[in-house]
């Protein structure tokens, strides 16, 4: 991610500028601001709004005659103006590529400058500089070859606020195992006090630049990369190597917003570009935020787990509780001169016990469970659910013997109640891999959901409505007392059953012989 806008406002204040600078200082750099109704660049506006008057002292109105637009490989933009008697370029841009312009400066000056820029870096404000040179008057264009032997005027120090969000972001990312790089074109010192701040460094010197970054064989360059958690003045050509280096070893999303990223965004496994971004940038983007915000993206990696591990607990109870009452009325069928259940009580039970399954998608997960990306294992997931679906099924033959000699009446309603009830209290035991008083609480809405199909399903036995749509018979208090004790039994052994399998599931293999 980069910094400016993503971890930090992007709404820059002007705070002071160097020492020994211009008096006219704010002033020239005024007349580098493009000429147009609606400014966007934050420089721009920050320029504006301090220097007000945008004139050099005692001059005439500057006519623009040429300009060279920003470029990030050479981070300067320079303009032609015509400040009657003079033509002037001015030259706005990194503090350390105007200096190496200026050839004036002494080595005291430049000394002094930089420590200044180091103080603000440090600080976390991000810093231009501005110089200029006197042409022939008849002059009417600029090339670079202009842009050489400048006065030195000084330099602006803006603060940047960083947004509350990145703090949250940080720390949540680390809760989810996600790894988080800022690239940016701002200077080391600035980048480190930032990722400072964040809670993303321990030390601000703890930075790497793209330059280095580019120096290394390529066989270190991932080691550098895992190494630091910042890399400061990258050029759009060092993000896409970033990538690439990454790709190497991880699952890689990278947020982007300019012309230049839209190579970077192609290559990355998730990319991702805000509404506001350059239209390649859009268009090479797999997925378009509407706010500009880390935050929103580590929600959306913790929702996305949330879902997935949600999907895997709903397959699991189904399958499970499906697979038990196929196996026990199939082999019922065999030795009960009756139904086990009508056609019509089955389809109650589906009602019933698929009610609070729907509000799965609420539930909350354990940390454990968000921690890293999970994969469709369908070995586990039909390994688990037919040894539980096996616990089911005995459950069931319990039910068969206690109330077989009752009746039929006696043994669908009692039944029936009791597979519903064992899928009610399985689902709590199902949705986590812990002991069920360890999980995270469940959510309101599987306790609601399943508290109402409770007692439903208690309640419909002893009604008009249920004895004559479904030919229930009520329960007697100490047939309720037997199904409680069933379902409570089958509750313990699926807990044994779950825990003891995940406890081998997860013990490592041992090594075979040399």
């Amino acid at each position: 991610t980069d910094k400016t806008g993503t971890l930090t406002e992007n709404t820059l204040q002007f705070t002071e500028v160097s020492p020994g600078a211009h008096p006219d200082l704010l002033q020239y750099a005024s007349l580098t601001v493009a000429e147009t109704e609606e400014k966007t660049e934050p420089f721009d506006i920050a320029i504006v709004e301090a220097g007000k008057e945008r004139l050099p002292a005692g001059t005439s109105p500057p006519q623009r005659l040429a300009a060279i637009p920003f470029d990030p490989e050479r981070r300067w933009n320079a303009v032609l103006v015509s400040t009657l008697p003079h033509t002037e370029v001015i030259v706005r841009g990194a503090p350390e590529e105007v200096m190496s312009l200026s050839p004036g400066l002494t080595g005291t000056d430049r000394q002094a400058l930089r420590d200044w820029l180091s103080d603000k870096g440090l600080a976390g404000e991000r810093t231009i500089a501005v110089a200029k040179k006197v042409l022939p008057p008849t002059t009417t264009g600029i090339s670079q070859e202009d842009v050489q032997g400048l006065e030195f005027l000084g330099a602006l120090a803006f603060t940047d606020p960083i947004k509350p969000s990145a703090y949250r972001a940080v720390e949540k990312a680390k809760e989810l195992g996600v790894s988080i790089r800022i690239i940016t074109g701002d200077s080391a010192e600035v980048a480190g006090a930032v990722g400072v701040r964040i809670g993303l460094l321990d030390d601000p010197a703890h930075v790497l630049s793209g330059s280095a970054l580019m120096a290394l064989p390529p066989d270190k360059r991932e080691q550098a990369l895992s190494e630091h958690a910042v890399i400061a003045r990258v050029t759009p050509e060092q993000k896409y190597e970033i990538i690439r280096v990454l790709q190497g070893s991880y699952s890689v999303g990278f947020l982007g917003e300019g012309i230049n990223d839209a190579p970077a965004l192609k290559l990355a496994g998730v990319s991702l570009a805000v509404d506001s971004a350059a239209g390649i940038a859009r268009e090479a983007a797999d997925i378009i935020l509407l706010q500009k915000n880390l935050e929103v993206i580590i929600e959306g990696i913790r929702s996305g787990r949330e879902v997935f591990a949600n999907t895997i607990t709903y397959l699991k109870a189904t399958l499970a509780s499906n697979f038990g009452n196929f196996y026990a009325i199939a082999i019922s069928s065999l030795f009960i001169p009756f139904l086990p259940m009508l056609p019509l009580q089955i389809l109650l039970v589906n009602l019933l016990s698929d009610f609070p399954m729907i509000s799965i998608a609420t539930d909350n997960v354990d940390a454990a469970e968000l921690g890293r990306p999970k994969k469709y294992d369908i070995k586990e997931i039909v390994l688990i659910a037919t040894l539980l679906g096996v616990v089911s099924t005995v459950d069931d033959f319990m039910f068969f013997a206690i109330f077989v000699n009752q009746g039929a009446g006696i043994l669908q309603t009692n039944w029936f109640i009791g597979s519903i009830l064992t899928e009610l209290v399985f689902l709590f035991s199902i949705r986590t891999k812990l002991p069920f008083y360890q999980a995270t609480r469940p959510s309101w809405y599987v306790l609601a959901l399943t508290g109402v199909a409770a007692a439903a399903t208690l309640a419909l036995p002893y009604t008009s409505f249920g004895q004559t749509a479904f030919r229930f018979t009520p329960p007697s208090a100490m047939h309720l007392g037997i199904i409680f004790a069933l379902v409570g039994a089958f509750f313990i052994c699926a807990e044994l059953v779950k825990l003891a399998y995940y406890h081998y599931a997860h013990q490592p293999a041992r090594d075979g012989p040399a």
